[in-house]
């Protein structure tokens, strides 16, 4: 599969991911769809905070930006990412 193709269905994947709310940050759910599809998973890090956002390299020529908000009444996250 091309770079291309694979970017594309990744980023249907985290679309889809995006369509709902978690409990975290779904970094689980978003390495198993990069790794899926032939690329690295994420930095390990600290990813925290009620609004944050991570721009990192996953691939040749990939990035991954990944964005989140926890709602306040809910305790939930919202979780946007993509890559490019």
């Amino acid at each position: 599969m091309n770079t291309t193709t694979a970017k594309r269905k990744v980023n249907e994947q985290l679309a889809e991911l995006g369509r709902r709310y978690h409990d975290g940050l779904a970094l689980a759910e978003i390495d198993a769809i990069l790794k899926a599809h032939g690329f690295q998973d994420m930095e390990p890090g600290v990813y925290c905070g009620r609004d944050g956002r991570s721009h990192e390299q996953v691939g040749p020529n990939t990035w991954l930006t990944l964005s989140w908000h926890k709602m306040e009444v809910s305790g939930l996250y919202e979780v946007t990412a993509y890559v490019s």
